[in-house]
């Protein structure tokens, strides 16, 4: 019996890197293609908010619908997106959920920097056409189920 690795492997965990770089670099740039590329084909974006509740988006279609909320809006340029502390999960069928922190900042010339969103992802990352790509993404705020065992 072969045990699965921890992680992927060494080439398969940095481009997983490489696409997770790629999909923010694409939303902080207003580069819709290039952010609905990093998804599969079918792929599936969940976005949670206070302001807009949990938003479904199935299809590419729907994810630039989602996408483009932000890239039409007059204040997002001078956004810029991280992400860290990845975690790999091999969920055993070739597909591997990574869970990480992210946040947002914004950057108005001649101001600091200001943080305007922190929360963490669930991805699901499969390959599609021999590219990894995220079939499924969850953003959420941090706040809620993740936060429950300091709820007493």
């Amino acid at each position: 019996m072969t045990v699965p690795p921890l992680r992927p492997l060494p080439a398969d965990e940095l481009a997983i890197m490489d696409l997770f770089a790629r999909y923010y670099r694409a939303l902080d740039v207003g580069d819709t293609e290039g952010y609905l590329d990093c998804y599969t084909t079918d792929g599936e974006a969940v976005e949670e908010s206070e302001a807009r509740g949990i938003e479904i988006c199935k299809g590419r279609e729907e994810i630039r619908t989602l996408v483009l909320k932000f890239h039409d809006r007059p204040d997002f340029p001078g956004h810029q997106h991280r992400y860290n502390n990845l975690i790999f999960n091999d969920l055993g069928d070739g597909t591997w959920e990574v869970l990480s922190y992210a946040m947002s900042t914004h950057f108005t010339p001649g101001e600091p920097p200001v943080v305007t969103w922190c929360g963490h992802v669930r991805d699901i990352v499969a390959q599609e056409g021999g590219m990894w790509k995220i079939a499924s993404k969850e953003i959420l705020p941090w706040a809620g189920k993740v936060l429950e065992r300091f709820n007493r």
